[in-house]
This record gives structure tokens, C-alpha cells and sequence, in this order.
């Protein structure tokens, strides 16, 4: 356990993942604003879809701003609908949840703003460019912090395991990006009350 020496961090990170930033040091404000994102994107999702490989598609599209990542119809159906508005055309500046993935996001933001320094994340997906088997969130931390967060991550239905194939690392992961979404909060509104009761 520990945070990484700042001479092992790179532009893309710590921990042998490709295609990853650093987003450590991230405010309680920054944890905030991508959770509700988060929640609101979710629920957009879960409202137009009803199997794995559906919630898949319609995520990665809002994820990407790819609309040829909906499934068969979509605009057809839902053509009125935020989630085109969101999707936009494919050709937009900025992308949403800071680049990260429904699921996954606010964790990685809640666990940054306590000190944490997350990794790597990955939603778990129905298709081949999954890398793991259930939501995942690696990260570092402090002996600490792991303690403060123990009751949060049992409580929320997640659990820790042993990412040290990857250096200092630890992982949080849960049967559904619903348990992650969850943990994301128990630890800003627990972080909201401790500096309350200060």
C-alpha cells in the first residue's frame, strides 16, 4: 500500500495500463459534479435499454459521441430524445465524465479527491474490448485511507482485491457498476459530514 514515487508516474500514468491520465488530486467539487454526470447518463441509459449488450451500446455512444455505436433504430425511436442530443453527430469537442466510463467515473473522481491516486478503470463490457471480468476500479493509497474506506466498499457490496502485479496498486470491483456508483457516494457524503463535524 502507498501512493506511487512521482518519478514512476508517466503522462499515461502508473501501473503498466495503456491509454490512461492522471487524474489525481482531483477537488470534492470535481467528485461531485462527475457523479451527478455519472448518475444522470446511467439513467438515461437504463431507460432506453433492457439487455447487457443494449446498455453497451448506448453507453459507449454517449462515451465516444460515436452514434453509429447505437443500436439498430435508435434514432428512430428515440429520436427526440437527450441521449442524441448528447451523442451529437460524432464530431464533438469535448466528451463527457472527463473522458472515463459510466460506472466507473465517479469512483475513480471520489476516490482521487480523499487522497487516492486511481489508475485504471473499466466499466466491464458485453463486448471484446473488455479487459475485466466485473467493474473494476485500480488504484493506490494510503494504509490509512484503505482503513477509513473499508466499511464504505463492504457496505456498498464491492470488495477490495490485490492489484500489486501492477506496483503499488490495489482494486475495488463489484458485481455491477450500481455497487461502484454507490460506493462513489457513501465516500463524498462521508467526507461532507466528517468535515462538518469538524
Amino acid at each position: 500500500m502507498g501512493l506511487p514515487p512521482e518519478d514512476e508516474i508517466s503522462e499515461e500514468g502508473y501501473g503498466f495500463f495503456r491509454s490512461v491520465w492522471d487524474i489525481s488530486g482531483a477537488s470534492h467539487d470535481d467528485a461531485l459534479a462527475v457523479i451527478a454526470e455519472e448518475r444522470h447518463l446511467a439513467d438515461l441509459v437504463d431507460q432506453v435499454t433492457t439487455t447487457p449488450e443494449e446498455f453497451e451500446a448506448v453507453a459507449t455512444a454517449i462515451e465516444d459521441g460515436a452514434p453509429g455505436a447505437l443500436p439498430s433504430g435508435f434514432a428512430a425511436k428515440y429520436g427526440d430524445g437527450e441521449i442524441l442530443e448528447i451523442v451529437g453527430d460524432g464530431d464533438r469537442d469535448e466528451g463527457v465524465l472527463a473522458g472515463l466510463e459510466i460506472g466507473v467515473a465517479g469512483l475513480s473522481y471520489a476516490l482521487s479527491s480523499v487522497g487516492c491516486f486511481p489508475a485504471a478503470s473499466c466499466r466491464s463490457h458485453s463486448s471484446d474490448r473488455t479487459w475485466s471480468e466485473r467493474p473494476v476500479v485500480f488504484f493506490a493509497a494510503e494504509r490509512a485511507t484503505v482503513h477509513w474506506l473499508t466499511p464504505m466498499v463492504r457496505d456498498s457490496g464491492c470488495g477490495f482485491g490485490d492489484g500489486s502485479d501492477r506496483g503499488k496498486l490495489l482494486l475495488v470491483e463489484a458485481p455491477s457498476i450500481s455497487n461502484l456508483m454507490d460506493l462513489a457516494n457513501r465516500i463524498v457524503t462521508t467526507t461532507e459530514r466528517q468535515s462538518f463535524n469538524r
